[in-house]
């Protein structure tokens, strides 16, 4: 089911962030995962799922925009848990340095 399309130039362009957030998008992931635990955000995008495969929104009734849909969801996911992980590697690294000191 992994289907990747090619994106126009326009579509890869920043939207949301802004310049300093830009020069340290570190900080963003951070941010987001003070917000939202990775078990939090699961729930959340999990619902949202079901919300739209579910309900009688005709935004998903043709079978593949409800694929794509799933599709978003898994990426979104591993895209999460792998943003989590490199957060979760620095955020150790760093006490451990301070307990070392």
């Amino acid at each position: 089911m992994e289907i990747c399309h090619p994106q126009k130039e326009i579509t890869n362009q920043l939207m949301r962030l802004d310049q300093s957030q830009q020069a340290d998008p570190s900080a963003v992931i951070r941010y987001f995962f003070e917000c939202y635990h990775l078990q939090d955000l699961r729930e959340l995008l999990w619902d949202w799922l079901l919300t739209a495969l579910s309900s009688d929104n005709g935004t998903y009734s043709r079978g593949s925009d409800r694929s794509n849909l799933i599709f978003l969801y898994e990426n979104l996911e591993k895209l999460a848990e792998a943003a989590y992980l490199k957060y979760g590697k620095r955020a150790k690294l760093k006490t451990r340095k301070k307990k070392r000191k």
